[in-house]
């Protein structure tokens, strides 16, 4: 039994009648991480906020670890979104601006984490951005006072403090120098190789999916049109909107 499963999802928005996604079928293994990969419009985040329950599909189904989504009582669709968390492209948008960083990581752990007391919470959250590589002294600082760099790891932080299954990180280093895009993918491969966390990566990068991922899905049109092994992406990729990624990839190195 796959850890997570999506089979035939067809999402049609209203009015117009436009189907951002047709058909999609996936599966997420335990610590296994795959890649969504496509240009915008490819119907990638769409996908994303109906895996995490964000979004209902019009049509097809979603199963966590042998579970239809739809089927889960409130209390289990709650313990469901704890299990699912996500890194976004901009983090400092899903942070309060006028919270310190240190609020921004708290506020999670009082609302899901009642077992714990103010002290336990403190050494939980310092050692966890410790353990990304910031000082402990960002904590007082607020989202605009921090580079984009270290906001992305304050936003992985909050993911790991809810010690989640899967985390679906959305276009999460495009926005990031190369460097700093660097650091950010080898902090979540050390993340995924330590703690066993399954991963959804989605981007418009094929080599940053192919560096990072086991499998690749590849989207066009709001289908999925190849799905290949990342160590098959270069000798077996059928489609030709795949070669197309590939050839792009290769032209901007």
């Amino acid at each position: 039994m796959s850890l997570l499963e999506c089979g035939k999802i067809t999402r049609i928005f209203q009015p117009g009648g436009f189907a951002a996604l047709k058909d999609v079928s996936i599966r997420l293994e335990a610590g296994e991480a795959v890649g969504i990969v496509g240009e915008s419009g490819s119907g990638k985040s769409t996908l994303a906020n109906i895996i995490g329950g964000l979004d209902e599909p019009t049509s097809g189904s979603v199963s966590y670890r042998g579970r239809l989504l739809s089927s889960l009582s409130r209390e289990e669709r709650k313990a469901f979104r704890r299990d699912v968390q996500y890194i976004f492209q901009d983090p400092r948008a899903s942070m309060n601006p006028f919270f310190s960083l240190y609020r921004v990581l708290e506020e999670p752990l009082i609302i899901n984490r009642r077992d714990l007391g103010r002290q336990e919470r403190r050494s939980l959250i310092e050692r966890t951005v410790t353990k990304l590589g910031l000082e402990k002294d960002i904590l007082t600082r607020t989202a605009k006072e921090v580079s984009g760099g270290q906001a992305q790891r304050i936003a992985i932080a909050r993911c790991l403090l809810l010690q989640p299954g899967i985390i679906i990180a959305d276009e999460c280093v495009s926005s990031l120098d190369l460097s700093v895009q660097a650091q950010i993918i080898n902090t979540l491969r050390a993340i995924r190789h330590e703690l066993g966390t399954s991963f959804i990566f989605i981007s418009h990068d094929i080599e940053l999916v192919r560096y990072f991922c086991d499998r690749i899905y590849v989207m066009l049109h709001g289908r999925i049109v190849e799905t290949l092994d990342s160590d098959k992406l270069f000798t077996q990729a059928q489609s030709d909107y795949t070669r197309l990624l590939i050839g792009d990839s290769y032209d901007r190195t």
